[in-house]
């Protein structure tokens, strides 16, 4: 994604918080939204791609998924004003009249710059759901008998009565997402066994994940009033520096619950009117105190406000004159959630527990997706999706 990118959110129209999926031929739209510093808009093009199980692009062509237009332009844009940095907000709502998904399973959401959709500036998974089946969750904590790490074991049984499956173990494969990351993601399930009508996921490993901690936040909605995590505000022109209280691991620690939002942020700025379009954007420098470098791992700041990646653009570097581990970013004017990942060399799933710590009372998001492929079909369908939470059972 370009540098000059911000803020990038995609969820359900009028839920900021949620995930981004939607039922199939429903009412139900979602919102894109971004940011582009600067004064001059750019002629923004977008399409959708459809995926399988583990989002490769299917075989298809776009009029097997589309209706529609497969190409449409990003119309809504608007100016930023009374800010030091300026930028262009762009808004998308989809589906719309001119184009909207024909059949369920992943989708990938590209956009680009004219008509050069080989080269996309951004893109965001989002899900159709076709729901034929009912999913039937349960979680268990425990803790993991070779660390201190409380675990959290996500079970769930899938009903399908009236919806034939041939062959659970050829035709589904389920995945389970927590919270917004995909690092951890477990999927490729298979059903532990299966009758008539139902298929059974209760495992004893294979859904498991780290119960983790609540996460950590940032209040930066005011320029003017230091909130209770600001340690110092600075105008250098042509920027404000929020200097963030230093933080440290919570390893060794007990659970303490905070209310949070599991990992997500939302813009709002103190004493003005509109939030997308007078908050400002300010430099914020993150500290994570380390005696020492942990030599064989990287260390993430990750969240929803660096898109839940771990790459060059959330990976922190260690300060010897501090003994800290530092990050800035140039965030817009909100509320954030955020932790600290390591990551082991060679691995692709990073760890909360060396920063973070784990414990099974922590209060976390799992989304369950179960996908569907007969023999004679030619794409995955997502035949069910369930959002759940390891606390409230609403």
């Amino acid at each position: 994604m370009p540098p000059a990118i911000k803020t990038l959110q995609f969820h359900r129209s009028n839920w900021p918080l949620s995930y981004p999926v939607i039922r199939l031929n429903s009412e139900q739209q979602l919102t894109l939204s971004f940011d582009e510093l600067g004064s001059s808009t750019k002629n923004y093009q977008y399409t959708i791609v459809h995926c399988d199980a583990d989002w490769i692009p299917s075989r298809l062509m776009p009029t097997d998924y589309i209706s529609g237009n497969p190409i449409n332009p990003i119309l809504d844009y608007s100016y930023s004003f009374n800010t030091t940095i300026d930028y262009v907000h762009y808004s998308l709502s989809f589906p719309n009249q001119s184009i909207s998904p024909l059949i369920s399973g992943n989708y990938m959401l590209l956009v680009f710059e004219g008509f050069d959709y080989e080269k996309p500036v951004l893109r965001k998974k989002f899900m159709v759901n076709e729901p034929m089946v009912t999913i039937i969750p349960y979680i268990r904590n425990r803790m993991h008998g070779l660390t201190t790490a409380s675990m959290q074991e996500i079970n769930f049984e899938i009903q399908h009565e009236g919806f034939s499956i041939s062959n659970p173990n050829e035709e589904i494969s389920v995945s389970i997402l927590q919270n917004g990351r995909t690092d951890n993601a477990i999927t490729g399930l298979k059903p532990r066994f299966f009758t008539a009508d139902l298929m059974d996921f209760n495992f004893t490993r294979e859904t498991e994940m780290e119960g983790g901690n609540e996460f950590r936040y940032i209040d930066i909605r005011s320029t003017r009033f230091f909130s209770d995590r600001v340690e110092d505000i600075q105008y250098v022109d042509p920027y404000f520096h929020i200097t963030v209280v230093p933080d440290y691991s919570r390893n060794p620690s007990s659970y303490q619950y905070r209310q949070d939002l599991n990992g997500r942020y939302y813009i709002e700025v103190d004493d003005k009117d509109n939030d997308e379009l007078e908050a400002d954007y300010l430099f914020v420098h993150f500290r994570l105190y380390s005696e020492k470098p942990l030599l064989s791992k990287k260390i993430f700041l990750n969240g929803a406000l660096t898109d839940w990646q771990l790459n060059k653009s959330s990976e922190m570097s260690y300060d010897p004159s501090i003994n800290a581990y530092r990050k800035s970013l140039l965030l817009k004017q909100g509320y954030y959630n955020y932790q600290f990942l390591a990551l082991e060399q060679g691995e692709s799933s990073a760890e909360l527990f060396p920063l973070e710590n784990s414990f099974h009372e922590t209060e976390n998001d799992y989304l369950i997706l179960v996908y569907y492929k007969n023999l004679t079909d030619r794409s995955h369908r997502l035949i069910g999706a369930e959002l759940i939470n390891s606390v409230r059972r609403d």
